[in-house]
């Protein structure tokens, strides 16, 4: 089987251009990006799949070409999936790379790799860490993994996002807990957007989001007493 020619092939039937200028503007990434539906990347990946490929000899020069080998990871069997994603996170340099590789991962691949990623310096290799935790943890274990997502202290506008999703995804399983250790957090940044995202999201009960939006009212008033002093 030609991999390369098989990837050129890929990309002369479903690149588009429209779709690549649209995804540029939402995707901040040193790579070109092709304009490849995630629907035509899944059912590539199945295809590999089939093949008896090396994984090591795959490109890795687009956008998509580090979504294909992320998905690869986590589909194929036989695979050495903790080695080949710490291979990989070198090319993870925006959150769609991060997010839809690591929804895909799940639990194949060890807690203990996560929790070490959370203490890299790379902010990418952090969110990696902390949106792992965030979808297979927080669920049967949310004070703790909120706590453990919430005592990072990293200023990456990335990491900090990745941070506010979590709480906001908290509100959803447990308000109360949740709503409680967000009372912990002191980053202004992180607290505002925990309770935009719990507003935004259809999870949240309507007087929860009173709450929510009650206490950053109280918590903008609190940070301007503060600095008045």
């Amino acid at each position: 089987m030609d991999v390369l020619q098989k990837y050129k092939d890929f990309y002369l039937k479903y690149a588009n251009i429209n779709k690549a200028q649209f995804d540029r503007k939402l995707v901040n990434t040193k790579y070109q990006i092709k304009g490849v539906k995630t629907s035509d990347i899944e059912n590539f990946v199945k295809e590999l799949c089939k093949a008896d490929i090396d994984l090591n000899k795959l490109p890795l020069n687009y956008h998509e070409d580090i979504l294909i080998k992320g998905f690869l990871i986590a589909k194929k069997k036989g695979v050495d999936k903790e080695k080949e994603l710490s291979a990989l996170l070198s090319y993870i340099d925006n959150w769609a790379t991060c997010d839809m590789i690591v929804a895909r991962i799940k639990n194949s691949v060890p807690e203990d790799f996560f929790n070490k990623l959370l203490k890299d310096e790379k902010p990418f290799y952090k969110r990696v860490g902390i949106v792992w935790l965030k979808n297979n943890m927080l669920k049967n274990q949310l004070e703790k993994t909120l706590k453990q997502i919430l005592q990072l202290e990293d200023d990456d506008y990335f990491v900090k996002m990745a941070q506010a999703w979590a709480v906001a995804d908290g509100f959803a399983i447990d308000f109360e807990k949740s709503f409680a250790l967000l009372k912990c957090c002191r980053d202004q940044f992180i607290v505002k957007q925990s309770i935009l995202k719990g507003c935004q999201s259809f999870r949240v009960r309507y007087e929860q989001k009173l709450r929510l939006k009650q206490y950053r009212k109280d918590f903008k008033m609190k940070r301007s007493d503060k600095n008045a002093g």
